[in-house]
């Protein structure tokens, strides 16, 4: 299957708000899909994250001890919104199983979910983190404007 500006464009036209937020700040994107999720969010009246204008070529913290996991989630989208939240924070952070909740959505309860993985001296600031993304410290109000 080749991939096309237009199914990209089709691909990320079906994502909700935050989801494409996520995945456009997320840093995995080629040039190809910035462009074209920088299109979409424009189009959307959504301001584009400058790491989407202009990628920055940044040295992952390298993980040298073991993973162990902070969360379980039901989607891969909210696993890709911590997993960004953590990493902002400086805990390095990884996803496991999400290829697996993607192909097979309803095998996400039986694979227990989307999990979140970080490494084992980062455990306690990850906890922290991700109770204060549950607890909704990190939600924008209706008045917040995203830009």
């Amino acid at each position: 299957m080749t991939v096309t500006r237009q199914s990209l464009s089709d691909d990320l036209q079906r994502l909700n708000d935050n989801a494409l937020i996520a995945l456009a700040r997320s840093g995995g994107l080629t040039e190809l899909a910035r462009e074209v999720a920088a299109a979409e969010l424009r189009r959307r009246g959504i301001a584009v994250p400058v790491a989407v204008e202009e990628p920055q070529n940044t040295v992952a913290t390298p993980i040298t001890d073991d993973l162990v996991p902070v969360a379980q989630l039901f989607t891969v989208e909210e696993a890709h919104m911590l997993q960004s939240r953590l990493e902002i924070e400086g805990v390095p952070a990884v996803i496991a199983d999400a290829n697996m909740v993607q192909v097979y959505p309803l095998l996400s309860v039986a694979v227990g979910g989307v999990r979140v993985l970080v490494p084992d001296s980062y455990l306690e600031r990850a906890r922290e983190i991700a109770a204060a993304v549950s607890r909704g410290d990190y939600a924008l109000d209706d008045k917040t404007d995203v830009g």
